[in-house]
């Protein structure tokens, strides 16, 4: 966590929860405190809640509707033209006609990007055609959620993007309004190693010595303080 001077950070309530509060923390150095960046942002998350996705508890995997619980660094971001030019610190990746992200587990490209015209062979059954989303996939940040290394079943196309509507819960991506997916993006640095912190309340609390965290922000179920 000491080089790490980024951190969003995402409470729900409990683990079946599908809303939550986004909250912006950034600080000089290892050796600064953390400090609050702009207001809470309402947030929601799969339809089936949360689960942990690391260490030997993990739960997580492909197609449970669920949002991983953990730590993750972000990056790249990914987005339509319109959008690339809210991505100021962070590597782009332009959604093109061919772009997909392979969510097949048997596939040797599970959780990964490819542009599928250019491969000779292609080994999926299923993926996510990232132009076909549309809207929603204007702009995004990517969760290195099961990647280095990346293994069969525990989860893929795990981002934060647009919702499509309020209250509804996602296929396990972090979701929200549009204009607050730009402002999070603008302000990303990779320079500064930014990383998501998601998390149950009461877990949160239970790790946040442990991983070196800013005190627990004031959250209690949907409300957003």
């Amino acid at each position: 966590m000491s080089s790490i001077l980024q951190l969003l950070i995402v409470l729900s309530a409990d683990w079946d929860a599908i809303d939550g509060a986004l909250y912006r923390y950034e600080r000089a150095s290892s050796s600064h405190p953390w400090e609050q960046v702009g207001s809470p942002i309402e947030i929601n998350l799969g339809r089936t809640g949360m689960t942990w996705a690391i260490g030997d508890n993990r739960q997580k995997q492909e197609g449970d509707g669920k949002s991983p619980a953990g730590l993750f660094a972000l990056g790249p971001v990914f987005g339509d033209e319109e959008n690339q030019m809210y991505a100021k610190h962070m590597p782009f990746l332009l959604i093109t006609e061919d772009l997909e992200c392979v969510d097949d587990p048997a596939s040797s490209y599970y959780n990964q990007f490819v542009n599928a015209n250019s491969l000779p062979h292609k080994d999926w059954q299923s993926s996510e055609k990232m132009q076909e989303i549309g809207s929603l996939y204007a702009l995004g940040i990517v969760v290195q959620h099961n990647m280095h290394p990346t293994l069969p079943n525990l989860g893929s196309a795990i981002f934060m993007h647009i919702w499509g509507k309020q209250g509804e819960g996602s296929a396990g991506c972090t979701v929200m309004e549009k204009e607050h997916i730009q402002q999070i993006v603008s302000w990303l640095d990779a320079k500064k190693r930014p990383n998501l912190v998601q998390l149950p309340v009461k877990e949160y609390r239970e790790k946040q010595a442990l991983w070196d965290l800013p005190e627990c922000p004031s959250f209690t179920g949907t409300q957003i303080l």
